[in-house]
C-alpha cells in the first residue's frame, strides 16, 4: 500500500480488523513524517508522533489492534 495518510490510516485499520494481513504480508510505503496539521484528521497519530515516521507509526498502532497483522513499513 502507498501512503499512510488520511486514507492510508483507514485502510490500515480496516485491513487489520478484516484480517487482511494476517495470512501474508502487507507493505506499507510512505516517506513522509507526522506534523501536528495531520493530527485532526489521521487518527492513529498521537501529538507525541509529530516528527516520525507516518508509516512506521501506522503500522505499529494497526499491529496493537491486531496482534495477527503482519506488515512491514518502507
Amino acid at each position: 500500500m502507498i501512503g499512510a495518510g488520511a486514507l492510508g490510516c483507514e485502510f490500515l485499520k480496516m485491513f487489520s480488523i478484516m484480517g487482511l494481513g494476517t495470512e501474508g504480508l502487507l507493505t506499507v510505503a510512505d516517506d513522509d513524517n507526522i506534523e501536528t496539521s495531520n493530527l485532526n484528521r489521521q487518527f492513529l497519530f498521537r501529538k507525541e508522533n509529530v516528527g516520525s515516521s507516518k508509516c512506521l507509526t501506522a503500522v505499529k498502532r494497526v499491529e496493537k489492534m491486531n496482534p495477527d497483522f503482519k506488515s512491514k513499513a518502507i
